[in-house]
């Protein structure tokens, strides 16, 4: 049973952290070494088609009641998968097994090398393209956004904000 539960939990924990293809496996060896099984990182692995994003844009091309189909279908699919996986590769006696797993915070990460200074450069000129489009927007027409894009909208923002609080909270840990 807890196993059904850790297969159901990874997809509904990566649809509201929007992680995507790149960013979901780190997080998938943090989960494995901190004891997820094998299906439940599998189902978290498999969820990158089930996050908001993604919703969205189905929504926009098939309309939200088919969007919802979808993501149900999506999700019913990929915890069958993971858990015919675990129980396959733990029936054949090949299921990984967590003890070898390296913590991935005995490592170090952060280095004052030519990444920082290049990742300091594209920040900037993200934050400059970013600035130049908003003004040119502003300039060129006004905002009718329905109530749907400001819902949208909003909820970005919020999800900015709790990953800004994530990486402004994380050194304390």
């Amino acid at each position: 049973m807890q196993i059904l539960a850790q297969t159901i939990v990874g997809p509904v924990a990566a649809f509201f952290t929007f992680i995507g293809s790149m960013g979901n496996i780190p997080l998938a060896a943090v989960l494995f070494g901190q004891g997820v099984s094998f299906a439940g990182v599998m189902a978290f692995i498999f969820s990158d088609l089930v996050v908001f994003p993604v919703l969205r844009i189905q929504a926009q091309y098939y309309g939200w009641k088919m969007a919802i189909y979808i993501l149900i279908v999506f999700l019913c699919a990929l915890v069958g998968v993971s858990l015919v996986m675990h129980y396959g590769l733990d029936l054949l006696g090949h299921l990984p097994d967590a003890s070898g797993f390296q913590s991935m915070t005995d490592r170090e990460f952060f280095n004052i090398d030519y990444t920082f200074f290049l990742n300091l450069l594209f920040l900037a000129l993200t934050t400059a393209f970013i600035v130049w489009q908003y003004y040119k927007k502003e300039k060129s027409m006004s905002t009718n956004r329905s109530l749907g894009d400001w819902i949208l909208l909003s909820l970005s923002i919020v999800a900015y904000g709790w990953l800004a609080i994530g990486v402004a909270v994380l050194p304390f840990f």
